[in-house]
């Protein structure tokens, strides 16, 4: 760490020690993060969930699904439950700029992350330029970038585009998501790294995550796995 970072890390420990921050979630005084430390370990860890793709499991093996029909990536990590407060938080990052919250997801999911092999690349899903025009930021975006400061993996923003501005996946019945994805990524260089990460916040039905793996497969990508902060509990 050169000079002046030391500088700015002194500063901003100095500066959250005079002026702490209150908890989003319950308003007690918080040092470091923008949660206290109770919030934080009482949010919804999603534990034992199936390696593939990360679907809640009393114990972690491959579920029923991944073993008849397989998705495109190898791997699947989630940090929680996309339940409450996860929800809210995720909403707040993406619709209410608590871009902040990265730093916090990344620190959490870096702390499990560490303990596998880590890929050489992380790739943000993307947004579409019109919706990121309108959001004035990617969040997909901001949590790589911070996983990777972490985790010192670097990460390609700009590999993946999205040329197709596709409605809200969480505004579609289940079996419209998978044709409301198709097309919608462009990958626009040959070949990519061996073993490589998607950087998204949740993880639901899995169709968009599995229509970037399908092209990174394509561009030589032999480990593919999905990295989100929230898994939904799947009902189809």
């Amino acid at each position: 760490m050169d000079y002046l970072s030391k500088l700015t890390h002194g500063l901003t420990q100095l500066y959250s020690k005079l002026m702490p921050v209150p908890c989003l979630l319950c308003g007690s005084c918080s040092q470091q993060w923008p949660l206290c430390d109770a919030c934080i370990t009482q949010l919804p860890q999603l534990g034992n969930a199936c390696p593939r793709c990360a679907t809640p499991s009393p114990i972690t093996i491959m579920c029923g699904k991944c073993l008849n029909q397989p998705p495109e990536q190898d791997l699947s990590f989630s940090l929680f439950h996309y339940q409450d407060p996860i929800d809210r938080l995720i909403i707040a990052l993406k619709y209410h700029d608590k871009i902040f919250l990265t730093k916090l997801f990344a620190h959490l999911m870096s702390e499990q992350l560490q303990q596998r092999q880590l890929p050489q690349l992380l790739i943000p899903i993307p947004l579409h330029h019109r919706r990121l025009k309108m959001r004035g930021y990617n969040q997909s975006s901001e949590l790589a970038k911070a996983l990777s400061q972490q985790l010192s993996i670097s990460t390609d923003q700009h590999c993946l585009i999205r040329n197709k501005n596709t409605d809200p996946q969480a505004s579609l019945p289940y079996d419209q998501r998978k044709r409301n994805m198709h097309g919608a990524f462009t990958l626009i260089q040959p070949s990519v790294p061996q073993h490589v990460a998607l950087i998204d916040d949740v993880l639901t039905t899995g169709h968009t995550v599995n229509a970037a793996a399908t092209l990174l497969r394509q561009a030589g990508a032999a480990t593919i796995e999905v990295w989100t902060i929230g898994r939904t509990i799947r009902h189809d």
